[in-house]
């Protein structure tokens, strides 16, 4: 019972204890803080995941300290255990370098505001929903297959959010008046403006001219999750005003050359 009252009575273990408890204090005051920011700002889901994990590390220092305190009071050195876990830090920031690049892209996609939650976004080509975002992953529904991806923040060297314009592009012949293109395409302009779902829609004229055909355009705009339903719906329109005006789509042409066995 003395030997219990002695390292309890004793200058170490009081130190000890007044560390500990300012550990437990300033973790208290760092988690009211936490809360109290969240309270007062309305930030974006990625700005808060930034923010927890910021004190969460905040937190983790602060008992690594408390740690390296009280083993300092009870005369227990920690240059070697300092020098440990540095050459420990060293291995595990080596295994753990494609997470660190993760956290970095994820950052940096929050701070340039690049996309969020909700947005339509090109990545490597695919069109997807973003779904969810953290610091390390993006997560998609991919508007083309309907396929659910999660990608790397690492992986996205280069991405767009979609903006709604998409383009509709009709070979005619070179003999068709354009005059009379343009007066069909643009009544079939507003026709697709009228469908439900589209909010504009308009005649671009000519866009090039190709060996066998002239390139006109029709433009219009919608959300990006319904492109395919609304070009589809486009397509339907446009195709009856084809029919409709009597203008011709050329097939495309081969000139073929027989040779007989004279040469002839």
């Amino acid at each position: 019972m003395s030997f219990v009252v002695k390292i309890v009575t004793s200058q170490h273990f009081i130190s000890s204890i007044i560390i500990i408890a300012f550990g437990i204090i300033a973790t208290v005051i760092i988690e009211h803080g936490h809360r109290i920011y969240l309270k007062k700002t309305n930030n974006t889901v990625q700005m808060n995941a930034i923010v927890r994990s910021t004190f969460r590390l905040i937190k983790t220092t602060a008992w690594l300290i408390v740690l390296l305190a009280v083993l300092e009071v009870n005369n227990i050195r920690i240059t070697s255990i300092i020098a440990g876990v540095g050459v420990a830090g060293a291995v595990f920031g080596m295994a753990m370098q494609d997470v660190f690049k993760d956290v970095l892209m994820g950052m940096h996609i929050i701070n340039d505001k690049s996309f969020k939650v909700g947005d339509v976004i090109k990545i490597d080509g695919d069109e997807g929903i973003v779904t969810l975002f953290t610091l390390q992953t993006t997560q998609y529904t991919s508007i083309n297959t309907g396929d659910h991806v999660t990608i790397c923040n690492r992986n996205i060297s280069k991405v767009a959010v979609s903006s709604g314009i998409y383009d509709i592009n009709i070979g005619l012949r070179y003999d068709e008046d354009p005059d009379h293109v343009k007066e069909v395409f643009t009544g079939c302009a507003k026709k697709i403006k009228a469908i439900k779902g589209i909010r504009n829609a308009e005649y671009l004229a000519v866009q090039n001219f190709e060996a066998s055909s002239v390139i006109y355009r029709i433009r219009y705009w919608c959300k990006p999750k319904d492109k395919w339903v609304m070009r589809r719906a486009a397509m339907g329109v446009l195709q009856k005003c084809i029919i409709e005006s009597g203008l011709e789509i050329p097939y495309n042409q081969l000139d073929v050359h027989v040779v007989d066995s004279q040469g002839n």
